[in-house]
């Protein structure tokens, strides 16, 4: 009679005969993940610079001159901001302080100490950088005066604002700050960035710093910005795990 065939006995993944093979396999997948985005991840990224270009394109358009006159809306809006309860000044004032250029250093420390991973430290920090610059050059293409010098009966909060207008640099800065964080926070933390950003723009209305097309495209810019970091170091590939 003929002998069945013979087959050599496969080794359980556990056992020390595939230990070897098995351990390439989980660092490249590992160091992988760290080198590229996953496909979400990469359609999330085209999805946020979608709408954040679309931002700043629109809120520029709305301008009009953007030197001597503003928007009849755009004023009703400003003015109805800027006339909420002086109780609010101290509250939002620590709030907005996100928006200030020295958030690379805090951000960027804050991802490492919650990710232990370097790609996205940077790229918090670089989002930051990039938005400051960016806000910079828009400004001095666009040169929109602040509201003090467009606007009558304006209360302006806090020491005086230098500088033009559109966009705003703080809102700017708040929303890279805010999509570099979103690449990296897991599950239901994730879009808590967002709102946290929109109370800055908000309070650089309420302070008189600046007018909502200001803050709109801002935001805009600091969305895209954020993307151009995150992609830029392949930061979101992998978010942190929290309890």
């Amino acid at each position: 009679m003929a002998e069945p065939p013979r087959t050599s006995p496969r080794t359980p993944p556990h056992e020390p005969g595939n230990r070897d093979t098995a351990a390439p396999v989980l660092a490249a997948s590992a160091s992988d993940a760290d080198a590229a985005p996953a496909p979400r991840s990469a359609r999330w990224l085209a999805a946020a610079a979608g709408v954040g270009i679309v931002l700043l394109a629109v809120s520029w358009l709305l301008l009009g001159d953007p030197v001597t006159s503003v928007p009849g809306w755009e004023a009703d809006v400003s003015t109805a901001v800027n006339g909420w309860p002086g109780v609010l000044e101290w509250p939002l004032w620590p709030v907005m302080q996100l928006g200030t250029p020295g958030t690379y250093i805090v951000g960027g420390a804050g991802v490492y100490a919650l990710t232990r991973r370097w790609r996205p430290s940077l790229a918090t920090g670089v989002s930051v950088l990039l938005a400051w610059g960016a806000a910079r050059l828009v400004k001095e293409a666009v040169e929109r005066p602040r509201p003090d010098d467009l606007l009558d009966d304006l209360v302006v909060r806090g020491p005086t604002s230098d500088g033009y207008g559109y966009v705003s640099g703080h809102t700017t800065i708040a929303f890279a700050l805010a999509t570099a964080l979103t690449a990296v926070l897991p599950g239901r933390w994730r879009w808590a960035p967002y709102p946290v950003a929109a109370v800055v723009g908000l309070a650089r209305v309420y302070y008189g710093a600046h007018l909502p097309l200001d803050v709109i495209g801002g935001a805009g810019l600091g969305v895209a910005c954020g993307v151009v970091a995150v992609a830029g170091f392949g930061a979101a590939a992998r978010p942190a795990t929290m309890s």
